[in-house]
């Protein structure tokens, strides 16, 4: 029996080695994608501040718009996100919300009038935090099915793998995590003379053929269930400074260091409809439910560089140009996994101690113009540009080499777009101190297949002579994304997740 437990555990090195695969290339995708919140204005607009700056998120942006500011500020953010997501599989549809406070920005900005020294109007220094993501969501996704059990595809996986000349301490040697955990479920059986075939506690022969391997059925319903729950964002501490020269240009140089924290939990369970059809009377073994969850949290920091700079040629007309380096992200994920299966002969449980992975990610460059008018004191209307070059997206092990990650790259450069681009409109009514604002985004996804995120929002605001208060509205309404239920299964789970955004800002100029 114990020969047959270490089979078991290798048929779950196959398939986890490819889920802790696609965990670390969905980091690299999700971390590397600014889906920019920050102050309620920006919000507000759409983020289309590339031309425009005096806000302090718009320093994340285009760094040159530290230097439009002709007081020193104060402000913060805090922030609401909601998301609800749908999860169809097998046309079964499951709904669930979340909701998560958070903080969107926090920031000041020095304001050092010059008086006009040749041309030096003002050097500004700025200080703070914005928010570039939010990743929250929770789905569950589950239906009753009569076949595409995990353990018929964790079968077919090990068919042909042979243990006639591996011994315990040999396989012990190589064994992963998983190996480990599967090992002591007993899920799998291997199959009296039929060395390297095997059975799941799911699964019979058909009782007329019990030599024939093409004649293995699944032995009743069984229901299935997913559930997924994971929060965190992208945060970035920015550290600006600009020149206004003549009221004309202003450039501006920021460093960002970025913050990563993600969680993510997932719990896979099958469970037998009706026990009695998994019985041993029927051949099988009792089998009654499993249970399989993963728990990761993923910390990092990153850097970069941004320089910007905007220019005021006639009139109300503001022109501005920036771009960012590359941010090198270091990863540090911390993971946890846990087994149980339950059988008619008792509960079986098993779970691994703690386990850490570092390695980086070379996330995007990026570049981006803007336009804007002001009309007078009424108000204004801005538009942004932004490229994004995915071609510059790497894994990278902790030591620097691609090691593991050459076929994570490679997949990137098949199956992702080389350039994507992201379009900013928003716009802002001035009715004296009061001001009604309007914005729209679309974030190219890099994912040749997956749609683009758009972002409708909607804002008002105050602004006295010291003080002022902002608040916003966002909604994103189809981010659709397509997923396993567990690894292997030809079914797949369609998440649609609707997600709405509330901030305000409080701020004080002097």
């Amino acid at each position: 029996m114990k020969k047959y437990i270490l089979i078991l555990s290798l048929t779950f090195c196959s398939v986890t080695i490819s889920i802790a695969q696609s965990i670390q290339l969905d980091n690299a995708l999700q971390f590397s994608q600014n889906i920019y919140e920050g102050t309620a204005r920006f919000q507000a607009m759409g983020g289309a501040f590339a031309a425009l700056g005096g806000d302090f998120t718009s320093l994340s942006i285009n760094p040159a718009g530290v230097a439009v500011y002709r007081s020193s500020e104060v402000s913060f953010t805090p922030a609401l996100a909601i998301a609800g997501t749908s999860a169809g599989y097998m046309g079964n549809t499951i709904d669930d919300s979340k909701t998560r406070f958070g903080l969107g920005s926090i920031g000041y900005v020095s304001a050092f009038p010059t008086y006009n020294i040749e041309g030096l109007m003002s050097v500004n220094f700025g200080i703070g935090f914005n928010k570039l993501q939010n990743n929250t969501q929770r789905f569950s996704a589950g239906a009753r099915t009569s076949r595409d059990a995990s353990l018929s595809y964790l079968r077919h996986l090990a068919m042909g793998l042979s243990t006639d000349n591996i011994s315990e301490a040999d396989f012990e040697t190589r064994a992963t995590d998983e190996e480990w955990l599967a090992m002591t479920t007993g899920l799998l059986a291997h199959i009296e003379n039929h060395d390297g075939n095997y059975i799941g506690a799911t699964e019979a022969f058909h009782p007329q053929y019990r030599d024939s391997l093409d004649l293995i059925y699944q032995m009743g319903d069984i229901d299935q269930l997913l559930y997924r729950n994971q929060s965190g964002y992208v945060g970035e501490y920015t550290f600006s400074t600009g020149i206004n020269l003549s009221d004309l240009f202003y450039f501006g140089l920021s460093l960002g260091v970025q913050e990563i924290n993600h969680s993510l939990y997932e719990e896979y369970q099958e469970k037998a409809v009706n026990m009695a059809d998994f019985d041993e009377a029927n051949g099988g073994v009792g089998f009654q439910r499993l249970i399989y969850t993963y728990n990761n949290e993923t910390k990092g920091i990153g850097y970069n560089l941004k320089f910007g700079a905007i220019t005021r040629p006639i009139g109300g007309l503001r022109v501005g140009a920036y771009i960012h380096t590359p941010t090198w992200m270091f990863l540090h994920e911390h993971w946890t996994k846990d087994m149980t299966s339950v059988l008619k002969s008792g509960k079986y449980d098993a779970n691994i101690a703690p386990s850490d992975y570092y390695y980086r990610v070379q996330a995007p460059f990026r570049w981006g113009a803007g336009l804007a008018y002001t009309f007078g004191s009424i108000g204004l209307i801005s538009v942004d540009y932004e490229g994004v070059g995915y071609s510059g997206l790497k894994l990278r092990e902790d030591n620097g080499s691609f090691g593991s990650f050459v076929g994570d790259n490679r997949y990137l450069d098949d199956y992702y777009r080389s350039t994507t681009t992201n379009i900013r409109v928003g716009g802002e009514l001035r009715l004296n101190a009061i001001a009604l604002r309007a914005g729209y985004a679309y974030y190219q996804n890099p994912g040749k297949e997956m749609k683009a995120i758009q972002i409708g929002s909607v804002g008002i605001g105050y602004r006295g002579e010291y003080f002022f208060i902002d608040g916003a509205y966002s909604f994103s309404p189809d981010n659709t994304q397509l997923r396993d239920l567990y690894a292997g299964n030809p079914n797949i789970v369609s998440t649609s997740t609707f997600l709405s955004k509330i901030a305000i800002t409080i701020g004080w100029r002097f």
